[in-house]
């Protein structure tokens, strides 16, 4: 007898990593960067004092949309296909 045997994979975790700034360049704190997954799912990082900012465990594979939100500046969100671990993910505010 013939037998077929089928194995699915989970997908394998990344981690994405950048930095949030001023248009001067200097490190934003506070500011909340939200990585929403394509069935729209949420995950939200607040930067560290030096605009710093991780996800950790975000499944490879596919396509996720980030944004910034702060007092103080604009940010051009942006897409991000994620097959394998990202960093320098950075944004700069806008004026």
């Amino acid at each position: 007898d013939d037998i077929t045997l089928s194995a699915t994979c989970p997908s394998a975790a990344a981690t994405v990593t950048g930095r949030v700034t001023t248009p001067t360049g200097l490190g934003l704190r506070n500011a909340v960067v939200t990585l929403t997954d394509p069935q729209g799912g949420t995950r939200k990082a607040t930067t560290s004092s030096f605009g710093n900012y991780s996800f950790t465990g975000v499944a490879t594979g596919q396509t996720y949309f980030l944004s910034v939100s702060s007092k103080r500046f604009r940010f051009a969100s942006r897409s991000l296909e994620v097959n394998g671990n990202l960093t320098s993910v950075d944004f700069v505010g806008l004026e």
